[in-house]
């Protein structure tokens, strides 16, 4: 009996072993937490503030790691309005900078290289984007955001920033085209600028008209 106990056993561990995969032990694939809010912008550009001030809404003084007082600073366009995003906070500088800080020396924020410096103005950027509520008495105004973007060398990594999106009211946009119905073909604008506003050649100014002698009294 001892003998057969013993096998019933060996036999449950093993079977038990076998069905560990199908129990859900396999790990699943990682993928980016924020795939499904992904939306597509355009950088417009790429800029460095080299002021020695952090250029965010709390106005904060920075040594970033972009360069001696310098932070990145990144312009996405969609159709619904503008985004700014900074480069990201480098959170274990900046926090033994707010630990080492006085009066007479203030916490600075420091800020990391990214992917986002290298990328080329007009190439389509993915990320994920939570930004405040707009003010309802100024629906245009900037809010404050924070921003997920998919790390090209990972399948699973994001980075996460912050920033601030501008949108763009209904109605809004450029008096180029209203402007340029009331002053094309007129000569009343310069030259250059007829050509840029309405294409083609610039209208030539109207040369003012030669008074007609008078004719001469009959002898």
């Amino acid at each position: 009996m001892k003998i057969i106990n013993e096998c019933c056993v060996v036999m449950a561990v093993a079977a038990a072993l076998l069905f560990i995969p199908a129990l859900g032990f396999a790990k699943d694939a990682k993928t980016y937490k924020h795939a499904s809010e992904y939306q597509v912008a355009i950088l417009d550009q790429n800029l460095r503030v080299e002021t020695g001030s952090d250029a965010t809404l709390g106005k904060n003084t920075t040594d970033a790691k972009l360069g001696p007082g310098g932070q990145g600073i990144h312009l996405l366009h969609t159709d619904a309005g503008d985004y700014r995003v900074e480069a990201p906070v480098n959170k274990g500088m900046t926090f033994l900078s707010a630990m080492g800080s006085n009066a007479s020396n203030p916490a600075k924020t420091y800020h990391n290289k990214w992917f986002l410096d290298n990328v080329q103005p007009g190439t389509k950027v993915l990320f994920a984007a939570e930004c405040a509520k707009p003010n309802k008495k100024h629906p245009t105004g900037a809010v404050r955001c924070s921003f997920y973007f998919p790390d090209p060398d990972s399948s699973d990594h994001e980075y996460a920033t912050l920033g601030d999106f501008t949108p763009f009211s209904s109605g809004d946009g450029s008096n180029t085209q209203k402007t340029a119905d009331t002053l094309c073909g007129t000569g009343k604008l310069k030259p250059e600028v007829e050509a840029q506003l309405c294409g083609g050649p610039p209208t030539p100014a109207t040369a003012p008209s030669s008074p007609v002698p008078a004719p001469a009294p009959e002898r």
